[in-house]
């Protein structure tokens, strides 16, 4: 039987082998530990950002753990900042350039790039094998989108301002216009049966009974409709707005061929008659509880809470007649 002509060349092949197998090895754990400390840079520059939004100011906030003092870290706002791929932040509503009847739209108060905000983390270290190659850097940067749009950005004086001014640039009305709505607030001002709708939204008895049966948990109602909100530059829009306005105020009520009711909407007698009734009724529910209690009210007490009951199941008895012809 013949031996193998490669008897011993398997050990020479080994040992010519094997510093390539280790320099293959090398570079694998190089690879390895420069990408997990390009992970490690990214969530570092995700914590600068988000450290950083208003109200924080990364103070407050330790540095990451395991990230070396000699690394960067830190955040600001973007100069350049990539697309949004959103079709809704472009919407001409809020970033024009113009609307139905030329109102102009400005682009720039509802803008989220405006507010980006960037985080960035960098650092440079060696590679922990064949030293030789040197050192690399790294680089990492977080986006975030970080307008808040308060409203001493937009220029306003409180929360509760309207936008509307700020964010389109509307056309001034004619004078006469204008005019024309002053004399209708002088009208209001100087109505002279002004003091006769106070019950609308200060009514004394409410307000009295507020006051003397403060467990009955009730304030003072305000009566008068308000339009319905609408965001729209169309007339016949606002028409049918005012319309369903004074539907409400006067009521209707609306019936098929055969007489019965297909809708019906309260208006504002309807609603003040039915809260005075509820208030009436509670009121005589505290007076009786009164008299009901152990030990009872002295008899003149008892007397004149009596007195008052039969005087507001008078009041009920009229409110409930004409209740009954609206």
């Amino acid at each position: 039987m013949s031996s193998s002509r490669r008897r011993g060349l398997a050990t020479l092949e080994l040992v010519l082998a094997l510093p390539m197998l280790l320099f293959v090895m090398a570079l694998a754990i190089n690879f390895g530990t420069a990408a997990s400390w390009k992970v490690r840079a990214l969530v570092v520059a995700r914590h600068a950002a988000w450290s950083t939004r208003p109200p924080r100011t990364g103070f407050q906030y330790p540095r990451p753990q395991n990230w070396p003092l000699g690394a960067n870290l830190g955040a600001g706002s973007a100069m350049n900042f990539p697309p949004l791929d959103d079709p809704r932040v472009y919407h001409p509503v809020v970033r024009g350039p113009t609307l139905l009847g030329g109102t102009a739209v400005n682009s720039e108060l509802l803008d989220p790039s405006r507010g980006f905000r960037h985080g960035t983390s960098g650092i440079r270290r060696d590679f922990p094998l064949l030293r030789r190659m040197g050192t690399y850097e790294l680089s990492a940067g977080a986006n975030l989108l970080d307008n808040l749009w308060q409203f001493w950005r937009q220029g306003l004086n409180t929360n509760g301002d309207r936008r509307i001014p700020v964010l389109y640039v509307l056309a001034q009305a004619p004078p006469a216009y204008a005019q024309a709505y002053v004399r209708a607030v002088l009208a209001i001002l100087r109505f002279p049966l002004r003091n006769d709708l106070r019950p609308l939204d200060r009514d004394d008895e409410f307000q009295a009974y507020a006051q003397r049966f403060p467990q009955l948990r009730i304030g003072v109602p305000d009566f008068h409709p308000r339009p319905a909100g609408f965001c729209s530059l169309d007339r016949t829009v606002a028409d049918q707005v005012v319309a369903d306005l004074l539907d409400r105020i006067t009521g209707r009520v609306d019936r098929d061929a055969a007489g019965n009711v297909t809708r019906r909407i309260p208006g504002v007698p309807e609603n003040m008659t039915r809260a005075f009734l509820g208030l009436y009724r509670a009121v005589i529910q505290q007076l009786q509880n009164q008299m009901n209690a152990t030990p009872p009210p002295p008899p003149d007490q008892m007397a004149a809470m009596q007195a008052e009951i039969d005087q507001l199941q008078a009041k009920i008895d009229i409110l409930q007649k004409f209740l009954q012809t609206l």
